[in-house]
């Protein structure tokens, strides 16, 4: 399969995946949490979807991803009634912590330069 076409799709899902998350879930658990789709990776085949979310604010991640997990079947319904595909892809969600990664690396590097003028 040609990777623009695979690009596509997965740009359509992650958008899709967006709306979804923003206005369709009404879990009492993400009450008050912002889950934003970071990146999809689909596989050649189309049968397997990688999500990297990020959850907003960072209290009880967890519990709240736990939560995001939990509501896949209801999310798979919704996304095969968005996007015109065959079949649609199983989703696999996984935590995105660059933001968190990047913090720390920001500190290490501040840290450095502290204590070279010293």
């Amino acid at each position: 399969m040609k990777q623009t076409r695979l690009g596509r799709v997965d740009s359509e899902i992650q958008t899709a995946l967006s709306n979804i998350f923003t206005y369709d879930i009404s879990s009492p658990e993400l009450k008050g949490t912002m889950v934003s789709i970071v990146s999809c990776k689909t596989t050649n085949d189309l049968r397997h979807c990688r999500v990297l979310i990020s959850i907003f604010p960072d209290a009880d991640k967890e519990k709240k991803f736990f939560a995001v997990k939990e509501t896949i079947p209801f999310v798979r319904r919704q996304l095969a009634q968005r996007i015109n595909l065959r079949v649609v892809p199983e989703l696999q969600f996984e935590l995105d912590n660059s933001a968190e990664y990047g913090a720390k690396i920001d500190k290490i590097i501040e840290d450095l330069h502290n204590g070279n003028k010293d």
